[in-house]
């Protein structure tokens, strides 16, 4: 991996005894709570994590307003619909409100939309369909902040819309009986960072204040709404990582059928859960049903109480997860073979192809942002006779700022530095692509873009052990915000290395260093013909406990060597 280390300034003593006499732990982890900018009393809430409180979702703007309608809609005996997003984050959403609205007597269906042919969010057709069933309020999920037309059309129908969403505000908002987004810069709720999942819940905790407490209604969602959070890749900091952290503790004995299902499907039923399994083995299920069918068979699949219904389910997913996992290499393998062909010395790759599945072809773009160091955008069609692209970028370039300045041909964009989306008309693709190469030649002038990795701290051979690797537990859930510690090791001595995996492309080794051995595994290493036995290498790694048929073993999970 071609790539910058850094290794932050070292705190000082002084900082570090501070948070050790506060809290307690060790002092290495004091030592990386201070590097990432703990004091002593944000470190000892940090470490609690304290599911027994729970902020107020009275704290949201609009949520007595929300409240007050929905209750009066289930008095009335008024169709209720609840429209979610296409992805984990809002099939959770989704389940968990439909969930609570049954529960307290609610005539509630809900609605997602198709990602081929509707595309994201609200759309006037939506609303049109949902019109014909009898709705009169329409509750969105992890969706809705930018629907200010749809809300209009909505009332023009005779249906009232909340909005419960979590996404970045713009300068309207929809003309709505209640808007419940934390970012939204009139609101006074605490916690900007929850995902959709969790602003769902917030409206659970606010329906059910007279049946239980805030802490019960997390409780009883927990699961689901750790398990939408960790793929959204929100933040696993304050209120997400109590929730978090109490979720992953319930999906070992979950009572949600669906997600029972789920993970019995992926081996992991009864088993400790922690975010890495949630993000790699579970959420891409969900999500791929979303890319390549009817998300909301994964919506129906956490509602019902049909066991076998469940697994047929649950198996359907695997499916769309295995047909997405072929997709994505078809397309990998023609992007490559394009890029070497035609762009190779382009600065930012831009690659079209109209047989491209639009579903897949984000993950594709970020596996290239990764291979070739450079920004990124896979072009293909959309739902509505335009093109739609997906990029991802790398630090030192904002994607954002290169679309924005090419907003002149571009039907829309939207996103941030690292990632983004566009809309074109496919006749404007090259010139997008001459004009977005113009505008990268100019602003990195010749600078080459490298992944950074970032080390927490460095260790030393005394560290190497099985109860440094298990005190750093007190860290999880790691996720977005609370990465997995990374650990800065120089000087080891290769003492035995092999090929492992089915071509050999990874490595397994044991290293030394101050007379203390160690077992590694380096994931995508296989190639490289430097590391061999005696050779000193320094690295970059995670410090962790492998657990192999009952035995435990402290280990290096190496992200990069030298």
């Amino acid at each position: 991996m071609n790539s910058k280390w850094i290794l932050p300034e070292t705190p000082s003593a002084e900082q570090i005894d501070e948070i050790v006499q506060k809290t307690g732990t060790t002092r290495l982890v004091a030592a990386i709570l201070s590097v990432r900018g703990f004091s002593s009393d944000e470190a000892a809430v940090f470490l609690e994590k304290d599911f027994k409180t729970s902020t107020d979702p009275y704290l949201f703007r609009d949520m007595e307003k929300a409240v007050s309608r929905i209750r009066a809609a289930i008095q009335e005996g008024e169709q209720i619909t609840v429209f979610g997003d296409y992805d984990a984050d809002g099939i959770t959403s989704s389940a968990i409100l439909v969930h609570c609205l049954k529960s307290l007597g609610a005539k509630v269906t809900f609605y997602i939309p198709e990602r081929e042919n509707e595309g994201y969010g609200m759309s006037m057709r939506a609303v049109d369909a949902i019109a014909k069933t009898g709705t009169t309020l329409i509750i969105s999920v992890d969706c809705g902040i930018t629907a200010v037309e749809e809300c209009e059309h909505a009332k023009a129908l005779g249906i009232d819309l909340i909005v419960t969403d979590h996404h970045e505000c713009g300068a309207d908002l929809p003309r709505a009986k209640a808007v419940i987004d934390p970012k939204c810069a009139a609101d006074t709720y605490p916690d900007r960072n929850l995902a959709g999942v969790g602003v769902a819940l917030k409206l659970c905790q606010a329906l059910k204040k007279d049946e239980q407490s805030y802490s019960e209604t997390m409780a009883d969602y927990a699961d689901l709404s750790a398990l939408g959070t960790i793929a959204d890749i929100v933040p696993l900091l304050g209120e997400n990582r109590v929730l978090c952290d109490m979720g992953l503790k319930q999906m070992a004995k979950t009572h949600n059928v669906g997600l029972k299902a789920l993970l019995t499907q992926a081996d992991l039923a009864g088993k400790a859960m922690d975010s890495t399994k949630v993000g790699f083995q579970i959420a891409p299920k969900i999500n791929a049903v979303g890319r390549l069918d009817n998300a909301s068979l994964a919506v129906e699949m956490f509602l019902t109480e049909d066991a076998e219904n469940a697994a047929k389910i649950a198996q359907n997913l695997d499916e769309c997860n295995r047909q997405r996992q072929n997709i994505e290499m078809e397309i990998l393998d023609d992007a490559v073979k394009m890029v070497e062909k035609y762009y190779k010395d382009d600065a930012v790759l831009v690659l079209s192809n109209k047989k491209w599945h639009h579903g897949v072809v984000g993950i594709v773009a970020s596996r290239l942002t990764k291979k070739y160091n450079k920004p990124c955008i896979l072009i293909s069609p959309g739902a509505d006779g335009y093109y739609k692209g997906s990029g991802r970028s790398l630090d030192g370039f904002s994607l954002y700022d290169a679309l924005n300045a090419c907003g002149d041909v571009l039907v829309r964009f939207g996103g941030h530095e690292l990632a983004a989306g566009l809309v074109i008309d496919r006749t404007k693709v090259d010139t997008f692509r001459e004009k977005i190469n113009e505008y990268a030649k100019a602003v990195l002038n010749g600078k080459a873009l490298l992944p950074c990795i970032a080390a927490d701290c460095e260790l030393r051979g005394r560290h190497l052990n099985e109860a440094v690797a298990k005190s750093l537990d007190v860290l999880q859930p790691y996720g977005a915000g609370n990465p997995q510690p990374v650990f800065m090791i120089k000087n080891m001595t290769v003492q035995r290395v092999s090929a492992i995996g089915s071509a050999g492309q990874h490595l397994r080794l044991s290293l030394s260093k101050d007379g203390c051995t160690v077992g590694a595994v380096a994931f995508g290493f296989g190639g490289r013909k430097d590391i061999t036995f005696g050779a000193v290498v320094s690295v970059m790694a995670n410090l962790e406990i492998n657990s192999f048929r009952g035995v435990e073993n402290v280990q290096l999970k190496i992200i990069d060597i030298r």
